[in-house]
């Protein structure tokens, strides 16, 4: 097998963030509240106009832009996720297949793939693909955890043959090997 190598990454604790959803819906709540408490004001009716074309305006801005921004990253890239045939090697720290077990992978986006949750979202639909993971034991009885960037559409795909590997050392069940890159491509350990 080839080594392979990827970004890895390191999210951020921080829980709120001001996004575009909350700045939108916001914006239209406020509106909406100002507008309902004068309402008897006879000024008002002549401004509801403006205050309407305003919001449309911003949340035409922010829904036709986040078809082409990238999310934010939430967190930095820091590290290198190496993978060998018979290894994992994380930030220069080696794990032996033969030493470790319970791998399992969560494959869950690349970078550049648009989200399809457009329905009522203002935020960028564009993925940083960084919430994919590797998590296993380590010889220690020790957990260990590591998000990573995937670069590409198919760069799974290119984890295939550690995946086999993997199995073949009994570091990875058979059955959650196919999960993960299906029966065909999954060599049964001997």
């Amino acid at each position: 097998m080839d080594r392979l190598s990827f970004d890895i990454f390191i999210p951020e604790k921080k829980r709120f963030r001001l996004t575009p959803n909350f700045i939108v819906y916001s914006l239209w709540f406020s509106a909406l509240g100002f507008l309902w408490a004068l309402d008897g004001i006879p000024a008002i009716k002549e401004v509801r106009g403006y205050v309407a074309c305003v919001l449309v305006l911003i949340s035409l801005y922010y829904l036709i832009t986040a078809f082409f921004k990238y999310e934010p990253l939430r967190g930095i890239l820091k590290g290198r996720l190496i993978f060998e045939g018979n290894a994992i090697v994380i930030n220069d720290k080696t794990y032996e297949l033969k030493d470790i077990k319970n791998i399992d992978f969560g494959f869950v986006n690349y970078y550049g793939e648009l989200s399809t949750s457009f329905r009522g979202n203002f935020n960028p639909l564009i993925s940083q693909g960084v919430n994919n993971f590797i998590k296993f034991t380590d010889g220690n009885n020790q957990p260990v955890q590591v998000y990573f960037r995937i670069q590409g559409k198919h760069g799974s795909k290119a984890l295939y043959p550690f995946i086999n590997d993997a199995v073949k050392f009994g570091a990875m069940t058979y059955y959650r090997a196919i999960d993960l890159i299906d029966v065909e491509n999954v060599q049964k350990q001997q």
